[in-house]
């Protein structure tokens, strides 16, 4: 990712320091009791649960903390008072860490991304204009690194960490090559090497597709259809936040080998459609996010497959979608699959805590952009409205205020659920809280080998079962006795 300016040069800016160091010495504060919170038997893997108690151990994070001390320890004596009183905020953000703790949310695997929210605080529109969010500092990247989930930080298929496509024989770098590609993926697609990655881009389209309340927006998608089509339902992919159709690009080859039709187009908030009409519609209108997500949804399908049904799969906070989708358009919807599906529970807090925390969490999404944190290929960030989108999501309180238990018992559709059998965001227990509350569930399925991210850690897996479970609708639509 390209550098930007900081506010004085090779300084880091004070604000961002200071809460860097309020941030470790508050995990400090609550590390032991977090640690003891970390079950070692239940939902999740005993290896995933040491691996956390590890991470959180106070000795650990101090010793971050020590260094990053040390290493601004030169510039400190060159700060002003009012420098220095900055992230005063800081305090308020311990206290809503006092609420987490004693609501137990702090410590939860579902709302445990609170966290990241005392690396900076502020205007996300001011810090960013400053430079604050644009810090580079090894230390917190490291420590950063340490407690991001699996499905932010993972290498696939012969790519580094840094995205960088290694020779399979040598595991030296092979020099990218800018592919050639629309103006409107911009440059970072371009540069991008994996071979799954490059067809996947080379595959995408953009379309002006007209959304209800909205107007006209521009719109990224995939639609593929087979050699050897199957009597089947079309499989339309709905992605996950701030995600791209990217993220289904190691399935979707073998859902056409099958015979299945595939669409998915990139929702607000992800990818390459445009933003500023629903971010407009939000901010002045006081329309609600998941009403115009669902509106251009509803749009998309309709333009793509017309009349004809769906098997609907909503992966992470794309289950919400689905779900939210699904609830109220079952007349849609052949079966809906829900993939480590976000409605249970959330990775994020309650909704008034979420709007609330807004600009730090907007501002940590513009950090992990700077400092190349974000996950591969994630190639949008440079995206007119990237952030300002991510704000107004974030501001709204999310799915979490509209999909839950009462909205999920209200699912007619016939629903088939897949979760990774070592998911590190939600709860492995919520496979088996969806199993009880759908109206219709057909299946609750274990991935093996995968966290939070299936389709891109058990690609084969997943496709096998997408294909299996499309299939069954196929079949209980020609014989509706069968179901």
């Amino acid at each position: 990712w390209p550098r930007c300016p900081t506010p004085r040069a090779g300084r880091p800016h004070p604000s961002a320091m200071t809460a860097q160091l309020v941030l470790l010495l508050a995990i400090s504060l609550f590390g032991s009791a977090g640690a003891l919170r970390v079950p070692l038997a239940g939902p999740w893997p005993r290896a995933a649960a040491v691996q956390s108690h590890r991470a959180l151990a106070p000795q650990a994070l101090l010793d971050r903390a020590a260094f990053l001390l040390a290493e601004a320890g030169e510039h400190t004596a060159a700060l002003s008072t009012a420098d220095m009183l900055g992230p005063a905020a800081g305090v308020v953000v311990l206290g809503v860490l006092g609420y987490l703790a004693a609501t137990n949310q702090l410590w939860n695997p579902t709302t445990g991304a609170i966290l990241p929210l005392l690396f900076l605080s502020g205007d996300s529109e001011k810090l960013a204009e400053s430079g604050a969010t644009t810090v580079q500092n090894e230390a917190l990247k490291k420590f950063a690194l340490s407690v991001t989930p699996s499905a932010w930080k993972k290498a696939y298929q012969g790519v580094d960490d840094d995205g960088v496509r290694l020779d399979p024989t040598t595991g030296e770098a092979i020099a990218p090559r800018l592919l050639e590609l629309p103006s409107w993926m911009g440059d970072e697609a371009r540069a991008l090497v994996e071979p799954e990655a490059v067809a996947c881009v080379q595959a995408m389209q953009r379309a002006s597709i007209e959304v209800p309340s909205v107007g006209p927006v521009d719109t990224c998608f995939l639609s593929l259809r087979p050699a050897a089509p199957a009597a089947a339902p079309p499989v339309m992919l709905i992605h996950g936040f701030d995600s791209s159709i990217l993220e289904f690009r190691y399935i979707y080859p073998a859902l056409l080998q099958a015979g299945l039709r595939v669409e998915a187009m990139e929702w607000w908030t992800g990818g390459f459609t445009a933003r500023e009409p629903f971010t407009r519609a939000i901010n002045e209108a006081g329309a609600k996010p998941w009403d115009l997500v669902r509106h251009h949804q509803m749009a998309f399908l309709k333009r793509q497959c017309g009349g004809e049904k769906v098997v609907l799969l909503g992966a992470s906070l794309g289950g919400a979608v689905a779900l939210d989708f699904a609830a109220r358009h079952p007349e849609c919807v052949e079966a809906l699959i829900l993939m480590d599906a976000g409605g249970e529970s959330y990775a994020q807090p309650d909704p008034w805590l979420t709007s609330l925390c807004a600009d730090p969490v907007t501002n940590l999404f513009q950090w992990r952009a700077t400092n190349g944190l974000l996950p591969y290929p994630h190639v949008w960030a440079q995206e007119d409205g990237w952030r300002q989108a991510l704000r107004a999501y974030l501001k709204s309180g999310g799915y979490q205020a509209v999909v839950g238990p009462p909205l999920i018992k209200t699912v007619t559709p016939p629903t088939y659920v897949l979760w990774g059998e070592e998911d590190d965001v939600l709860p492995v227990a919520d496979l088996y809280k969806y199993q009880a509350d759908l109206p219709d569930c057909r299946a609750a399925v274990l991935v093996p080998n995968a966290q939070h991210a299936p389709a891109l850690e058990n690609p084969r897996f997943v496709a096998e079962r997408i294909v299996e479970f499309t299939m069954k609708a196929a079949e209980a639509r020609r014989v509706p006795s069968a179901a």
